[in-house]
């Protein structure tokens, strides 16, 4: 008996759909796209429910006849392509003819649309891939058509879409994908009645501050590099709006979004030296190339693209942001090695006297005096003289210690500046008092089994999460009001995700009030924050936060807690005196978990004296 037969139509479109509308950002990004090919200027966004009720898109393109808006519906119909030769010479974005069939075996579907030589227009009703109407209406030139209920038929992929804010923020981020590869045309986006974004055409510049706001203009570098292979056109920014989180980055090739981790890598390396290896460059890069150079039928999204030769491109791309960093002075100095060069010392007029130091010392002291295995009596006087090292037990500390002695322990209290550490604490580390900083980052103190190394800004993010966390959860931390209060400036997204987190940000001590168009006003901060850095902080807690998966709500104390010790946790270079070492070490030791960050990462790592010993046999 035979056993292989075809699908019905309705039940490969619900396959198909499966690839193409994943959520209704995917919606949004056909049903713009399908705009864009049929030539409009103006094309409006209208969501209710972030699209899980209704998707609707309206632009004055030039329209479909009754019987393409039918054909439309029907699988792998297209008006783009008509051979397997055209794959490799594509220049519009919607081709392969499965966007609308899937979206109607998933959705309603209404569609009103109408040419600009025809009296009247159609208006189609489709629902789970079937047409249940079709009539002449009235109609504005070009296309307007609606997608309600989506995934109404397949309860299971509805119960499986995120909260309302992940979803609203999936759609900005198509629709600005769309929106910046097109300056020229007009677009708006509205949930539920409220605009969230009115882009007018515009240059690219301008369209670039009217999404992310007045502050990064002064921010963008033109990049302009024009070559055999490629044309490579657009902006960078300065160094300064590197990011630790995604968010401003945008490739386009021949006016189509793509990701290109392998580009993303030629940008970085562009940016060596001038940005934390942690950060991320913010750029919106154009490439315009030889479409047979190109595959970009490699994914049902169409956003990641095979291009021919990638090293010569990389090479190019490397180049051409060094150039543009160059031209506006933002390269690293030129940092010359002076090893064995000669000093020069300024001329001296007669009246100087050169100053002869002095020193102490002890005629009768031998140290190789070693006939009882022990520094003798008479040698140990040497601690006494002026110059000797010092310990905190009035001792001469032997082997490995006095490799790190010499930090004289002082009786008073020091009052430390690290935020959240001011209270002085009893040691509840070994007695020791002997402690250095290397490079900057790691705190370092001998201990019994050997060496302790404790990551400074790790162990004061541990720190500061901990006390955050009890006093968010005991009570409500009483924020310091400002004087004059900073005005945030942000995207529209990044307001809208201020909004969510605004009474977790009065709990923890920050005051925001709407200020204008995607602005805040500062009015009061956290205790251990100053207020000159509170716009840095909330801009790194957006960040940190924003590009967060599934469902904000949960845990969202926590996570808010988390991202406001990492941004206050002190930075790295971060001179420390003796005393605040001691009392870091302290409070991370009293934290309940002292080995790792509330992100797991390291904090403390012990070098063991067998392992040293190791090294030496």
């Amino acid at each position: 008996m035979d056993i292989i037969h075809l699908l019905p139509d309705s039940v490969a479109n619900q396959i198909a759909a499966g690839e193409v509308v994943q959520r209704p950002a995917s919606v949004v990004k056909e049903l713009v796209e399908n705009s864009i090919d049929a030539g409009a200027q103006h094309i409006q966004v209208v969501l209710k429910n972030v699209g899980k009720a209704v998707i609707q898109v309206i632009d004055d393109g030039k329209g479909m006849s009754p019987t393409d808006a039918r054909m439309a519906f029907e699988r792998h119909a297209t008006s783009k392509i008509s051979s397997a030769r055209d794959l490799f010479s594509i220049h519009t974005l919607g081709f392969r003819g499965e966007a609308l069939p899937s979206i109607a075996s998933v959705a309603e579907v209404e569609i009103k649309t109408r040419q600009a030589n025809e009296e009247l227009g159609t208006c189609i009703f489709i629902a789970a891939s079937e047409i249940k109407s079709q009539e002449s209406v009235n109609t504005p030139q070009g296309t307007n058509i609606a997608v309600k209920n989506l995934f109404y038929n397949i309860p299971a992929r509805r119960k499986f879409l995120k909260s309302d804010t992940t979803e609203l923020r999936n759609i900005t981020t198509e629709f600005l994908r769309v929106a910046l590869t097109y300056p020229h045309v007009a677009f708006t986006l509205t949930n539920n009645g409220t605009t969230i974004y009115n882009l007018p055409a515009s240059g690219l510049r301008q369209r670039i501050v009217n999404i992310f706001g007045k502050p990064i203009n002064t921010k963008l570098i033109n990049i302009n590099c024009e070559t055999g292979l490629v044309n490579i056109r657009g902006f960078i920014c300065s160094p300064d709006q590197a990011r630790k989180t995604y968010g401003e980055q945008f490739f386009f090739v021949n006016n189509r979004f793509m990701k290109h981790q392998f580009f993303h890598k030629a940008v970085t390396e562009a940016y060596s030296g001038l940005i934390n290896p942690d950060c991320i460059p913010s750029y919106f890069i154009y490439f315009t190339v030889d479409p047979s150079l190109i595959d970009v039928n490699i994914h049902p999204t169409k956003t990641e693209i095979k291009f021919q030769n990638e090293s010569d491109f990389f090479q190019i791309l490397m180049a051409g942001i060094k150039e543009a960093l160059g031209k506006f002075n933002i390269t690293p100095p030129l940092d010359f090695d002076t090893a064995g060069s000669p000093e020069f010392n300024p001329v001296q007029s007669e009246k100087d006297t050169a100053y002869v130091p002095r020193i102490t010392y002890k005629t009768g002291y031998n140290p190789f005096n070693y006939t009882t295995g022990k520094i003798t009596p008479e040698d140990s006087d040497f601690e006494k003289t002026t110059a000797s090292p010092v310990h905190s037990k009035g001792k001469v500390p032997a082997n490995w210690d006095i490799l790190f002695d010499g930090l004289k322990e002082k009786e008073e209290s020091v009052q430390t500046s690290i935020p959240g550490m001011s209270e002085p604490v009893n040691p509840v580390i070994p007695s020791t008092t002997c402690y250095f900083q290397l490079r900057g980052r790691y705190i370092v103190s001998p201990v019994q089994s050997g060496l302790m190394l404790i990551d400074q800004k790790r162990a004061h993010e541990r720190i500061l999460f901990e006390k955050y966390l009890e006093e968010s959860d005991t009570h409500k931390m009483a924020g310091q009001k400002t004087l004059f209060p900073e005005t945030l400036e942000l995207s529209a997204p990044d307001f809208m995700l201020i909004g969510d987190l605004l009474p977790d940000l009065k709990h923890l001590g920050f005051e925001l009030t709407a200020s204008g168009k995607n602005s805040y006003a500062i009015q009061a901060t956290p205790p251990d924050l100053s207020c000159n850095r509170a716009k840095e902080v909330l801009i790194e807690l957006i960040e940190y936060y924003k590009n967060t998966e599934g469902n904000i709500k949960n845990k969202m104390q926590e996570r808010i807690v988390s991202a406001l010790a990492k941004a206050i946790a002190i930075d790295y270079n971060t001179s420390l005196t003796c005393e605040e070492m001691s009392e870091m070490t302290t409070r991370l030791f009293a934290c309940k978990h002292h080995n790792f960050t509330a992100d797991g990462k390291t904090i403390i790592h012990i070098l063991k004296y067998e392992d040293v010993n190791s090294w030496f046999k």
